[in-house]
């Protein structure tokens, strides 16, 4: 029994053991090169400190980096490690004894607690643990006032370096590197880089100092990858902290680190070529110091450090450049790139969009010569008609060759004149039959010409008609393709720094942000289009908090968002508009029958503009009333997919001019005024006059009278409005109730007269006076007013 028991614990046991091995076997497998780098930096930071007493980095580090699993062991033990070299027994107790309740605290108030675990709150919790087991060292120790200041000091410093450098933990992490690493993020890897070479001061390697080595190399580093201006301001910032301690004998080595790093980042094409210019002025400082009769250490430092440098392999090298001063490729370089790229996809859509509107011209151009060509309808038939009889008749040689002016236009007034009687059959005149010993049968062979001529004449002008719409088709391609053309252009003129700032607010702030694209366009109108997919959920009141919060810019979310081509959904951010809108809608059906043949609607488009429209269909009833509302839901539709105004309304016509230009299948009157600027731009297709009221007058607006300079009728006018101004569409039941020749004054006076300053009120004025002055028989009548203000 007790073999049997013995042999069932063994099997336990190396059940236990095996499981161990596993663990620690996946453990070891997941070690990545950052979590083995970020160890050695909890060991090299425990050696550095303040005036040999007070030392924050290390565990300032353990916290910014947000250790996880068992890497959280391995930095409590390489801390502990280092401060068992580098420093007394109680340190090192108190060091592990405050990371142990960081993470029992931690547990308690983030996990269990359920509060909020941001770097500021995990950084004033370790900042109260070190002042707490600082004062608990003093008591051990024999409190005094020297324990109290030295708490204060350390709960303070490791504050601020825990905050400073938790932007720097993505370095650790198996994480991608920002492409444009933003302002804290360079803040943060500086002081941990002054830390690192705090930590390494009186290390000796050859008679070179191992701390102000690295400070001269990462210098050479920051100078080579962001330019003489990082490289300068880094050789001040960490000639001061290599200055620090070799005071006063080394404070000449800012300057020169701060002139030597700027002739290093200076754009030369070779590192070889970077360092020389490095040592030159290094070699300067050096002449000038022996001719103070003196030459520091920091100068042979200095010129080993650039000899360092070209000894880096290169692959090494690019891995710590992108660590330390981030991926290359900087701004300047990558806009230049992203903007040759956008200019050059946008000139090639420009060459599309000419070929297709030179296409367009000529075959305009085709048509209209070939009408001109055209043989008259009349020559032809008297040809053909004289041909057949007049060839035949005795009397040829006198009608054709003696009176040849005066038969020509005896014939074209008969063609002229053609009639028909009741039955069908031609009239014949008195004066052509006195005239013609062969009336009769000239004018039956002159009717089966005319015949003729007429199905061949509608052959023609459908086949006109049919290349009128083919040259439309290829103008309004040649529009879309210099639409987007136009757009990739204004791509150009993205600020990368604000969408990468705006990129780590969503990340910090748990919004699933897939991609951000913030365009600067001219005269001050940029915007913002956030994309996120469409399965994601989280308040959109969080979005918008958190554009106000990192743009400095007013902006604010403008219309619905719209899916883009992978069906992500994408929401605009405008600049505050100057101008805010009211609008009013009256309406009264045809009374002859329930439903409307008047569509309408209204909304603020995510460029900022305030739309309303109204369509009249063709015809009464469902038909009438399904035209205009498909009119109006394809121009929503149009707008809310991010299509320009004016290549939704090119687009729209295709639709409505299907039977023809002369038989559209409803009217469309579109009035769009800008909120930035007050401009209104009003499109008006087979639709009455609309009108603006402003503070000295009622206004008519019809674009639909007269010509333009092409000769062709404008359907396209443009206004000004400002705050308290109105504009009024009507349908063309309303204009008739007022006119029945649909005269514009009386509407325009009746508008004046009203005092009403409510849009609501305006137009249920306007409907109610139209129903009085026509009750009876009248169209249907819709009403839609916008006051700006």
């Amino acid at each position: 029994m007790n073999g049997g028991t013995l042999r069932m614990e063994n099997i336990t046991q190396l059940k236990n053991e095996r499981k161990l091995t596993k663990q620690l076997a996946s453990f070891a497998a997941n070690i990545s090169m950052g979590q083995i780098a970020a160890w050695i930096m909890c060991f090299i930071l425990s050696r550095a400190s303040f005036f040999e007493v007070i030392k924050p980095f290390a565990t300032a580090f353990y916290v910014a980096i947000g250790f996880t699993g068992f890497s959280k062991a391995a930095a409590i033990f390489s801390i502990a490690l280092g401060s068992a070299v580098f420093s007394s027994v109680y340190e090192c107790i108190r060091q592990v004894l405050a990371l142990l309740l960081f993470e029992a605290f931690t547990q308690i108030m983030f996990k269990i607690g359920m509060r909020k675990e941001s770097g500021f709150n995990r950084a004033v919790l370790i900042s109260l643990l070190i002042f707490f087991t600082g004062i608990l060292k003093g008591f051990i120790q024999g409190f005094h006032l020297y324990d109290l200041v030295v708490s204060i000091l350390s709960a303070a410093l490791v504050f601020s370096f825990t905050v400073i450098m938790t932007p720097a933990s993505d370095t650790f992490h198996q994480v991608k590197q920002k492409l444009f690493p933003d302002g804290r993020m360079l803040f943060a890897k500086a002081a941990l880089l002054c830390a690192a070479v705090i930590s390494l001061k009186g290390l000796m390697v050859w008679e070179c100092e191992l701390g102000s080595m690295l400070a001269y190399v990462a210098v050479l580093i920051l100078a080579r990858r962001r330019g003489f201006s990082a490289g300068a301001c880094a050789g001040v910032v960490l000639g001061m902290i290599v200055a620090l301690y070799d005071l006063p004998a080394s404070l000449d080595v800012p300057g020169m680190l701060a002139l030597a790093g700027a002739a290093a980042g200076l754009p030369v094409k070779t590192r070889t070529a970077g360092v020389c210019l490095w040592t030159a002025v290094i070699i300067l400082f050096s002449g000038l110091s022996v001719l103070k009769g003196g030459l520091i250490l920091q100068y042979y430092e200095a010129l080993a450090a650039g000899i360092l440098f070209l000894l880096i392999p290169q692959p090494l090298l690019n891995r710590l450049s992108d660590g330390l001063a981030g991926i290359r490729g900087g701004d300047e370089f990558l806009e230049v790139h992203h903007s040759g790229i956008t200019k050059e996809s946008a000139d090639q859509l420009f060459i599309l969009s000419k070929a297709f509107s030179r296409i367009s011209r000529n075959i305009e151009s085709f048509v209209t010569e070939e009408n001109e060509e055209e043989v008259s309808v009349t020559h032809w038939i008297i040809e053909t008609v004289a041909e057949k009889i007049c060839n035949r008749c005795s009397m040829r040689e006198r009608c054709w060759g003696t009176n040849f002016l005066k038969t020509y236009r005896l014939v074209e007034k008969s063609i002229s004149d053609f009639k028909t009687d009741e039955s069908g059959q031609i009239e014949i005149p008195v004066w052509f039959k006195n005239t013609c010993s062969k009336s009769d049968k000239f004018f039956e062979d002159l009717g089966i010409a005319y015949s003729l001529y007429k199905m061949e004449n509608i052959c023609r002008s459908k086949l006109q008609e049919s290349r009128i719409q083919l040259a439309r088709q290829a103008d309004l391609a040649s529009a879309g393709v210099m639409t987007i053309a136009r757009k990739v252009a204004e791509a150009g003129a993205r600020d990368y720094e604000v969408e990468n700032r705006l990129l780590a607010a969503a990340g910090s702030s748990g919004i699933p942000v897939s991609g951000i694209r913030y365009h600067q366009e001219k005269e001050s109108r940029p915007f913002l289009e956030v994309i996120f997919e469409s399965k994601s959920k989280f308040r959109v009141k969080d979005l918008d908090d958190m554009v106000k919060g990192t743009i400095q810019a007013d902006l604010i979310r403008m219309g619905e968002g719209r899916r883009d081509m992978l069906g992500n959904s994408v929401v605009r951010y405008m600049k505050q508009p100057k101008f805010k809108t009211a609008t009013g809608v009256a309406r009264a059906s045809r009374q002859t029958g329930m439903v409307s043949g008047d569509s309408f609607t209204f909304f603020i488009s995510s460029e900022g503009h305030h739309i309303c429209a109204v369509s009249d269909g063709t015809g009464s009833g469902k038909k009438a009333e399904r035209y205009s509302r498909t009119a109006i839901q394809m121009l929503e539709n149009l707008i809310e997919d991010g299509v320009e105004l004016s290549l939704a309304i090119r687009l729209m016509n295709m639709y409505l001019n299907i039977r023809g230009e002369n038989e559209r299948l409803a009217t469309m009157d579109i009035c769009a005024i800008d909120l930035c600027t007050g401009e209104v731009h009003s499109y008006k297709y087979g639709a009455p006059a609309s009108f603006i009221r402003r503070s000295e007058g009622v206004s008519a607006v019809d674009t639909e009278i007269g010509e333009s300079d092409g000769g062709t009728v404008s359907h396209f006018k443009s206004e000004r409005m400002t705050a308290g101004d109105f504009v009024i569409v009507v349908s063309d039941g309303v204009l008739e109730a007022f006119s029945q020749k649909g005269e514009v004054t009386g509407l325009q006076w009746f508008i004046e007269k009203l005092e009403t300053t409510n849009a609501q009120q305006l137009a249920d004025c306007i409907l109610e006076e139209a129903l009085e002055r026509l009750p009876k028989n009248h169209d249907d009548m819709t009403v839609l007013v916008t006051r700006l203000w």
